[in-house]
């Protein structure tokens, strides 16, 4: 049931507590209970960290510590290094972190960050990032390059540059494209990002592409490296995806929307990994009272042999099933029949004016209880009649996520902090899939999941790619959390 009341659309979410996974079960059990004389430390470093890297402390942030009942047992603040420490006797602790953000004001209100884990064990977390859009703090140009393509003098290319802030221009010729007043921002470093570049031909099908350390120094350069074919075999009507990660950065992507074109990977020195990816994009219309929506089915797999064959067939999960845990007043939700799915991301970004206000999200089990959220009492930070009155839209989400090393949504939790780049070719997290669900709302009547059955509708149309990969990009390229 949708309402503007924060306590209530809290409540329409889901937070698990209770077990499933690709591997059984993950409640916890006495092997995970500290015994009484055990003192436990829970530590985080909060962050906001712009555009560019640069990162700021957050001496702003909350932790809140929940009882059994979701009700706040502690509100822990942050010192002046965004440091925020909790010590118990308990093993695992359910848990919420706030911040504020470094954005102005929206309609009067300071926008609050939420991010819920149930069951988080009690060590050190690692740094929490809140991630902003600023360039207020990076030094940014615009640039123009030319890139030539020796191999294919006489033929035009399909230009495509990444790791720029603004894509500017781009003019196609025979032989070569020329990229104009395009932006880029040094990194935290002062050091110019590492850009791509990539051509694709037809007749012969090929692609090429040239790397530019430092942007600042170069005006013109030929693509020389030639990419490799990577063979996918996955779904029927699948569209397919390959980023070549160089130096911690995903670079060369490239998309093709049919099972016939070929997508490439390009190998150089300072290659990482190759992440490969087959998903599924359709946009849904006609869902009452929702002003938009879409689904996302993914499989992606990260190794370092360009040879190899990727199997990646698509998760499969009936979208009324994960619509229905938003919006269901069961009290109970269970996915743990789907393979390969260790845990949940749900989430909800309350904007005015389309900019946001709250935006919250959750890790939880893949089945359970829906608890009583609205026991989380967020009035120190944002008054609940300022936010009821403020709230023009709301864009809900809930993402099924698992990756083959992973056993289930205690074993993610255990493990979550080992996520950095260069652990994304262990076995653990190298095979990851996701179906990912999302509606956006200004309608707040009530809405149940038999309307959805009976008056959704999908579209398939070409002019989704677009939106497709700007969606993958935002989803899958960068992790936020």
């Amino acid at each position: 049931m949708y309402c503007k009341s924060l306590s209530l659309f809290f409540v329409s979410l889901l937070v698990g507590c209770g077990g499933g996974g690709s591997g059984g079960g993950d409640s916890i059990t006495s092997s995970n209970v500290a015994s009484s004389a055990t003192v436990n430390t829970l530590s985080i470093m909060a962050k906001y960290k712009d555009s560019c890297g640069n990162e700021t402390p957050a001496s702003d942030a909350a932790l809140l510590i929940h009882n059994s009942d979701y009700s706040n047992k502690e509100i822990i603040y942050a010192d002046a290094n965004g440091k925020l420490t909790y010590t118990t006797d308990k093993a695992n602790q359910t848990l919420s972190i706030v911040m504020r953000g470094e954005k102005n004001e929206v309609n009067g209100i300071k926008p609050i960050y939420i991010a819920t884990f149930i069951d988080q064990l009690v060590a050190d977390m690692g740094d929490f990032n809140q991630y902003t859009d600023s360039t207020v703090a990076c030094q940014c140009q615009l640039f123009d390059l030319k890139v030539n393509v020796p191999s294919r003098i006489n033929d035009i290319g399909i230009g495509r540059i990444s790791g720029v802030k603004d894509g500017g221009y781009k003019d196609n010729n025979l032989g070569y494209t020329n990229f104009t007043d395009f932006s880029v921002c040094k990194d935290s470093s002062g050091a110019w990002p590492l850009i791509s570049t990539q051509f694709n031909y037809n007749s012969p099908e090929q692609a090429f592409a040239a790397l530019i350390p430092d942007i600042s120094s170069v005006r013109e350069t030929s693509a020389d490296l030639e990419g490799s074919i990577i063979n996918i075999n996955t779904n029927a009507g699948a569209s397919k995806q390959v980023s070549t990660v160089v130096d911690g950065k995903y670079s060369f992507r490239n998309y093709v929307f049919d099972s016939l074109s070929n997508v490439y990977g390009f190998e150089t020195e300072a290659v990482d990994f190759y992440s490969v990816s087959a998903y599924k994009f359709e946009t849904l219309y006609d869902i009452p009272d929702v002003d938009g929506a879409f689904y996302w089915a993914l499989s992606r797999e990260n190794s370092t042999n360009i040879g190899m064959t990727f199997d990646l067939p698509l998760p499969e999960i009936d979208y009324i099933a994960l619509f229905d845990i938003l919006v269901s007043d069961s009290g109970q939700y269970d996915l743990s029949y789907v393979p390969n799915i260790d845990y949940l991301r749900l989430g909800i970004d309350a904007t005015y004016n389309n900019e946001s206000i709250l935006s919250w999200f959750l890790l939880a089990p893949v089945s359970g209880e829906v608890p009583k959220i609205e026991n989380i009492d967020l009035s120190t930070f944002i008054p609940a009649d300022v936010l009821d009155t403020s709230v023009d839209s709301i864009v809900m989400y809930i993402d099924a996520q698992g990756y083959d090393g992973i056993n289930g949504y205690q074993d993610f939790m255990n493990h979550r902090s080992e996520q950095k780049i260069e652990n994304r070719i262990l076995d653990k997290w190298s095979k990851f899939d996701s179906f990912y669900f999302q509606m956006i709302i200004s309608n707040f009547d009530d809405m149940n999941s038999s309307q959805v059955k009976q008056g959704s509708k999908v579209s398939k149309q070409s002019k989704e790619n677009e939106l497709a990969n700007k969606v993958f990009d935002k989803l899958f390229v960068k992790d936020k959390y």
